[in-house]
């Protein structure tokens, strides 16, 4: 089976995440794009060679012409048009956070659960040749049980003001729910479910829209204390205005345990790029795993997410991150803005 998957978004985003990496999948392929930038949308079908364009998504839903769905616009989209694709019985790709809230997120999942449909969300760093190691050296025992967990995402794409949907809290969910919600994610993942959540949330910046008028912003930073169901706690801390100096990025990874404890780090900075991985168990020396050559001979690592969908789609299967976990990830994200507004810590 060839799977004919239509695209919502045309976004640069949307462009290398999707219509990139499914471009000579043999499991299947974008055949349609829905988008509002009609002078985008024309772009990217003449250079994809792309027929089925759409300036309304009920019509590329309606139209008859796709199997499967991928759901990459901004967040406060999600839930309307997951619901209306679920409906028509089209299976769904939704971008990551699944929602603007854990009821929206829910019902997602109770709808597409119901339906019997295909379901993942784009949890694009599991993929991550880095994060895969730290998993598989928690789950044989490296370092026994997990004592504290630490993990953080920096970036600086919104040191200025200049106008972002993330940063509008009629849009978005800002750091959190950009950044914040894949460390949840991988804290789900690697150590297991969160009991608790102490939250810091900060805007630094004035935000504005695009004609320069003051809007309500939400987080660019987001500093959250979880507890772990099987004991064990830890911190996640997550910012868009980390200066970084020429970088792209910093992920750091830090996993502490009865016998030992795990060090990753992620570096982006030109020609100075890759992964590094310390182990270190009981009183011997860290060991030193170089995993960079692996992250750079095998860039679909971190783009194997929609190609899971499209096979899973094709192969009847359930695999990968799904709406149960966009759902689980929401509740964390729900609670951390609820323990920032009330000051106290919120159990799941």
């Amino acid at each position: 089976m060839s799977v004919r998957v239509g695209l919502v978004g045309s976004s640069g985003w949307s462009e290398f995440m999707y219509l990139q990496n499914l471009q000579g999948f043999e499991r299947g392929e974008i055949v349609a794009i829905a988008a509002r930038n009609e002078v985008r949308l024309k772009s990217l079908g003449e250079k994809y060679g792309i027929k089925h364009l759409f300036t309304d998504v009920q019509a590329l839903i309606d139209s008859g012409t796709i199997d499967a769905i991928i759901v990459a616009t901004p967040d406060e989209h999600h839930h309307p048009i997951t619901m209306a694709a679920i409906k028509a019985g089209i299976h769904v790709m939704c971008e990551k956070p699944l929602a603007m809230n854990a009821t929206d997120a829910k019902e997602m999942l109770d709808a597409v659960e119901a339906a019997g449909l295909i379901h993942n969300v784009m949890f694009t760093w599991r993929n991550l040749p880095l994060h895969k190691k730290v998993k598989e050296l928690i789950d044989e025992g490296a370092i026994g049980d997990v004592y504290h967990f630490d993990i953080r995402f920096f970036m600086d794409y919104a040191c200025s003001n200049a106008y972002q949907w993330r940063l509008d809290v009629k849009h978005g969910t800002g750091a959190l729910g950009d950044l914040g919600v894949h460390d949840i994610d991988l804290a789900r993942w690697m150590v297991g479910e969160i009991s608790s959540v102490s939250a810091s949330l900060k805007n630094s910046v004035d935000r504005v829209d695009q004609d320069g008028n003051p809007v309500e912003p939400t987080n660019d930073t987001c500093i959250l204390m979880v507890e772990f169901e099987r004991g064990g706690h830890g911190v996640i801390s997550d910012s868009m205005v980390i200066a970084q100096g020429g970088r792209e990025m910093e992920q750091r990874v830090l996993v502490s345990g009865s016998n030992g404890t795990i060090e990753g780090t992620l570096y982006m900075d030109g020609p100075n790029q890759g992964m590094k991985l310390w182990v270190t168990r009981g009183a011997l020396h860290a060991e030193e795993i170089d995993l960079g050559v692996e992250m750079w001979s095998n860039l679909g690592q971190q783009t194997i997410g929609v190609r899971e969908f499209v096979e899973n789609v094709a192969l009847g299967r359930q695999q990968g991150p799904d709406f149960r976990d966009g759902y689980a990830a929401q509740v964390v994200v729900d609670a951390a803005f609820e323990s920032h507004r009330t000051g106290q810590r919120i159990a799941l």
